[in-house]
């Protein structure tokens, strides 16, 4: 007698939920614009680019972001930018200029450069706060 066909169990197949991958980024804050650059935790870059410093347009792009952690140096324009974009991130951290001189030295300086550190440094854990 012929055995019967095994049935087989059909697996519900189920898509996990994506993580909420945090970025780092890091703002080189000037009196008119913002220059920024967003990374994941393995230094790959997800966002770069100039923002105008008016806090309308910060606030509408912080909410955009994913979950996010950053810094920028301290400046005479960085109170009012640390204000507005604070309640957006799960940190925000303010970087003491001259220990980030000496840590960021180098040859080749541009704002998307410095935004590009300072973002390296947060993922790092390596930045030097005030």
């Amino acid at each position: 007698m012929p055995r019967p066909a095994k049935k087989r169990r059909l697996r519900k197949l189920t898509q996990e939920k994506p993580m909420n991958v945090t970025h780092y980024i890091g703002f080189d804050v000037h009196k008119k614009h913002i220059n920024f650059c967003a990374k994941t935790a393995s230094g790959e870059i997800v966002d770069e680019g100039k923002l105008v410093a008016q806090r309308s347009v910060l606030r509408e792009w912080a909410m955009r972001q994913s979950p996010w952690r950053g810094a920028m140096e301290a400046t005479l324009f960085s109170a009012w930018i640390y204000d507005t974009l604070k309640p957006y991130g799960q940190a925000l951290e303010m970087a003491h200029p001259a220990m980030l001189k000496a840590i960021t030295a180098s040859k080749k300086k541009n704002d998307r450069i410095d935004a590009r550190t300072i973002s390296d440094l947060v993922r790092c854990n390596l930045l030097p706060t005030c």
